[in-house]
This record gives structure tokens, C-alpha cells and sequence, in this order.
């Protein structure tokens, strides 16, 4: 009978569904960090159609829920759209709400700053820095120049820049893409919802004292053509 219940158990385990591209099991001493434009706002007033912000937020917690990362940079977040953020995790700064930083439950954090363009938290004796930056170069100089400032020890920064990984460089970051060192082609991280024309690679991870393992950008709508007009990028690094 024993037998009998644990091929059972067994069975079940097996058939779940599960994300193809998240299935593997991180190693010791690795977190897990999504970088990811929500858009919570959408034009789109029809309850039935899948760019309507409710189904595309519920898609958003299936997708978190796939992806199961230890910290999560939003952009363009903003109530009620937080509520469907998993239980499993809380939020450790987001004075600016359009850009919070939540953080899996149970992991240390300290030090929260803030500005127009970014938060920061030190999560796990790592300086996390959640960018939602503007195209016009000014402000792209501007968030560079804070970034750089706030860079101590090991430090990663995330979001949406709105601009190119060249113009980063040229504007003097003094981080290294986690893409790039990976060895990742780029692709376009942003896709309207009503064109298709794209503005590039927006999206990026930048570290510095820390070790990249793996880089992916989600895809997969979760049941809507698109979550939301930016895809949530997804970074392993080794602290």
C-alpha cells in the first residue's frame, strides 16, 4: 500500500506543468533577480481582451510564480496592480511608486534610497539598484552619474534605461553587462502592443562584484498575446 501511495505521489509530481526554461534548480550561493516594465496602465478598456490590465496581471503572477525569483525589479508599477504580486514576497522600498524592489520573504535588506529615476536596497549584503530611466540624454547622464555613486562592493542594477547598452557605456557606467560577459546576443526587450516596430534592447542587467550564470528574456505571454509592451528579463548571478 505504501508502494502504491508514493507512485502515486510520484506520478503527480511529474505531470505538473512546469516552466521549461525555469525547471532547473539553482545552485548554492545563486539568487535569482527579474528585471520587468509592467505597464500596469493600458489603453485597452475591453475586460475581454487580453491586453486589459487585469489579465495581464494575473498572467504576470503565473509568470512569477514560474519564474520564481529572489528579487524582483518592477517598473511602471503601481496600485492595484501590486496586489498580484505572490504572497511569497514583500516590498522593501518603492517611495517612488513607479518602481518598486520586492525581495522574497525571509532574505535580509537595509539601506533603502530613492530618486525620480531609481531605487535602491542593499538585499543580502548586495547593492540593488532598480533603474527606470527617460531617453532624453540629460536624464540618461544624470541616472548614470547616480548609479555610479552608488556603487559599493557588490552591486547590480536593473530595469528599463529606454536607452541602448552602447549609450550606456558611452555615458561612463561603471558596470559590466551581465548579457554581454554571458556571451548573450541581443535581442529587442521591448514589443508594442500595437506596432511592430521595436525600440531595441531597453532592458539590461549591469554588475559589478558578482558573477553572471545564466540570462533569459520571458516570452511567453502566460495566456495574453503579451504580459506588457516590455518582456521581463531574468538574471542568475553567483554572490
Amino acid at each position: 500500500m505504501r508502494k502504491s501511495i508514493l507512485f502515486i505521489i510520484c506520478a503527480m509530481l511529474i505531470a505538473l506543468p512546469q516552466g521549461a526554461c525555469f525547471a532547473q534548480e539553482r545552485e548554492a550561493g545563486v539568487f535569482r533577480v527579474m528585471s520587468f516594465n509592467v505597464r500596469t496602465w493600458t489603453r485597452d478598456t475591453d475586460r475581454d481582451s487580453d491586453a486589459h490590465w487585469r489579465k495581464r496581471m494575473e498572467a504576470m503572477e503565473r509568470m512569477i510564480i514560474d519564474a520564481d525569483p529572489d528579487i524582483i525589479c518592477f517598473q511602471e508599477m503601481l496600485f492595484p496592480a501590486t496586489r498580484y504580486v505572490p504572497d511569497g514576497y514583500r516590498r522593501v522600498s518603492g517611495v517612488n511608486v513607479s518602481h518598486p524592489i520586492f525581495v522574497r520573504k525571509g532574505l535580509g535588506y537595509s539601506g533603502h534610497s530613492t530618486s525620480i529615476y531609481w531605487e535602491s536596497c542593499l538585499v543580502e549584503g548586495v547593492q540593488v539598484i532598480n533603474v527606470h530611466s527617460r531617453w532624453e540624454k540629460d536624464v540618461m547622464l544624470r541616472v548614470v552619474r547616480q548609479v555610479n555613486g552608488r556603487l559599493k562592493g557588490r552591486s547590480l542594477a536593473c530595469g528599463d534605461w529606454n536607452v541602448s547598452l552602447r549609450s550606456l557605456k558611452e555615458a561612463g557606467l561603471n558596470m559590466s553587462s551581465a548579457r554581454e560577459m554571458l556571451g548573450v546576443p541581443e535581442v529587442d526587450t521591448f514589443a508594442n502592443f500595437t506596432r511592430a516596430e521595436s525600440h531595441g534592447a531597453i532592458d539590461h542587467f549591469f554588475v559589478d562584484g558578482l558573477t553572471p550564470v545564466s540570462y533569459m528574456m520571458v516570452t511567453d505571454g502566460y495566456g495574453c498575446t503579451r504580459i506588457s509592451d516590455h518582456f521581463p528579463i531574468v538574471l542568475e548571478v553567483r554572490r
